[in-house]
């Protein structure tokens, strides 16, 4: 096979003041006509500055060694000008970013920034560009195009925009698709889409496709070969199928173990668990029945984001609630704790119907229920110390009688969530998102919670992070007997941390059940679709597996259904 793309040696170093930060060292490969090409990492691996340096898109205060060299079709692309690239960028290279709301224009139409490209690049007359325009819509898989061409950014949804996105890439037919992140941000159902998507292109155009991840199961679907980045380095590469099936270096084998798998079993204590909540010896420690949270949305139309819903609680468990963006998950999080009031319905929790306490009793009862956001950064006040910010609760609360047993406490539970105590003195900027997760949990158990909600508190981590906060939660959990409602949209981790996971779709549980039992016998075809979409971190499965094409949503009619027992705990939304 003929080889495009040729990177050699490639050093970038960036300078602040008057330091100089190397951030990439020596990175080689090579990408062949036709074939995609994934390269893995974590946060600061350099995979993303890799990528821009191919399209020479790097900040101002980047420096790309003189022994580097990027060739593309023959061409040295680091001695081109700024011109010279600006040819090649959309019209050989399209590169498809991880955040579309940053890289499309807000203040021009969809159709306009596609049009532009077309007559800049390809010398299309307005009315031909137009023509060419929709049809790359329609190709990238967005209805009603007529619409939608003279629609801007802020009118689509995360999924469209990403497509938008690739629209745009595509525009030119380019040889060459770097793709940095491309699903990240976005729903297991619409990630899977546009990575068919993606495959769709390549087996029409030809194209070369360089796929820049932190998730094994994207390269296991898509990736021929793979290059595995650590800390600015090629550390290994090969073909796919090879280095996931004999990794050679110990970094690739942390990455692939720590990967979340839907094929792996249930460990034994999750059955000794729900074996006590069958027989009896394990209390209802909350029951929501009937919950209603409806906002408002003027002219007299309103949105049902938590829709009569009812579930229970058990002590020491943990409830999995799953479902995409506006399924209404995180909605039930925060109207359980009143952080939105409750339009009807009961929240029991220990005899008590939350709903019906006084802010004053509220905030008594916020010492025994707690909540872990998804942002730990943005739920940090970025002026305050740690030290302050776990003894805020502390102080609310007058846990502690003096001074020196406040700070005894913040250091001791700094310990408890594997924090240095001398991090207790630092602001919020200066940690990891793992870290900054870490301290958000030591927040939370500052006042000895008994129930915490965990609204998405992994989905801004890298995946080796995650498990060692998985792993966090588990051992505090059986160590104070916590009780969890965890909220994500990624099922693979749902399962392996929960006792039983509920379904969440417009606003509706349509299926809940035993965590083993739901991932063997999902029986909602929305529950169905979610599971089938979900990318495995095993490339032979994903070669031949088929994947449910997209549900209709018409499928199913949730006025019309009732939440039934189809056989011992295990229930589902029918339509009677």
């Amino acid at each position: 096979m003929e080889t495009l793309l040729t990177v050699d040696n490639l050093s970038v170093s960036f300078s602040t003041g008057d330091t100089m930060q190397q951030v990439t060292s020596n990175v080689s490969f090579d990408v062949k006509k036709g074939e995609t090409i994934g390269i893995v990492g974590e946060s600061g691996s350099g995979k993303s500055v890799t990528a821009r340096s191919i399209m020479q898109l790097l900040a101002p205060n980047a420096h790309i060694h003189p022994e580097s060299s990027i060739a593309f079709m023959d061409k040295e692309l680091l001695t081109l000008t700024e011109k010279g690239m600006r040819d090649i960028r959309g019209n050989d290279i399209g590169m498809i970013f991880q955040d579309p709301m940053t890289s499309l224009n807000p203040t021009m139409t969809i159709g306009d920034q596609i049009t532009e490209t077309l007559r800049y690049h390809e010398k299309l007359s307005k009315k031909k560009a137009e023509i060419r325009a929709k049809e790359i819509m329609e190709q990238v898989g967005i209805t009603k195009v007529e619409e939608r061409y003279s629609q801007y950014a802020h009118e689509f949804s995360g999924g469209m925009r990403q497509r938008m996105m690739i629209a745009l890439a595509l525009a030119c037919n380019p040889a060459l698709l770097i793709a940095d992140e491309p699903t990240t941000a976005l729903d297991v159902t619409i990630q899977a889409q546009i990575l068919n998507l993606l495959k769709d292109i390549q087996k029409k155009f030809g194209t070369s496709i360089i796929v820049i991840t932190h998730d094994f199961g994207v390269v296991a679907n898509m990736c021929d070969r793979v290059i595995v980045m650590k800390e600015g380095q090629v550390v290994e590469s090969g073909e796919t199928q090879t280095v996931f099936e004999h990794p050679k270096k110990d970094y690739t084998k942390m990455l692939l173990d720590a990967i979340p798998n839907l094929h792996k079993e249930k460990s034994g204590s999750h059955k000794t668990k729900l074996a006590e909540i069958r027989s009896g010896q394990r209390r209802k420690l909350l029951e929501v029945s009937r919950l209603n949270k409806f906002f408002s949305l003027g002219k007299k139309e309103t949105l049902k984001a938590v829709n009569d819903i009812s579930f229970s609680i058990y002590e020491g468990e943990t409830l999995g609630l799953v479902g995409e963006s506006g399924s209404g998950k995180s909605t039930t999080g925060r109207t359980l704790l009143r952080l939105h009031e409750p339009t009807s319905g009961e929240t029991i929790y220990e005899g008590f119907d939350l709903n019906n306490l006084s802010l004053g009793e509220m905030k008594t009862m916020r010492k025994h229920i707690q909540m872990i956001f998804q942002d730990p950064y943005a739920s940090l006040n970025p002026r305050m110390k740690i030290i302050d910010i776990i003894g805020e609760a502390i102080d609310v609360h007058r846990l502690a009688k003096n001074k020196k047993e406040r700070t005894e406490r913040i250091l001791e539970l700094l310990d408890l969530v594997g924090l240095d105590k001398s991090f207790a003195q630092r602001y919020p900027h200066e940690f990891s998102g793992g870290q900054r997760q870490r301290i958000g949990i030591a927040r939370a158990l500052a006042v000895d919670p008994e129930f915490i909600v965990l609204d998405e508190p992994l989905s801004a981590l890298d995946a080796s992070i995650q498990i060692q906060i998985v792993d966090l939660l588990e051992e505090l959990q059986t160590k104070f007997n916590l009780t969890y409602l965890f909220i994500a949209h990624d099922l693979a981790m749902v399962k392996q941390i929960s006792d039983r996971v509920a379904v969440m779709y417009n606003g509706q549980i349509v299926e809940l059940a035993d965590a083993q039992e739901l991932f063997d016998n999902p029986i909602h075809p929305y529950t169905r679709k979610l599971l089938s979409a979900i990318p495995v971190p095993d490339p032979q499965y994903e070669a031949t597996h088929e994947s449910i094409e997209q549900l209709d949503d018409e499928g199913f009619d949730l006025e019309k259904s009732r939440f039934i027992e189809i056989s011992p705990h295990h229930w589902v939304a029918k339509e009677v």
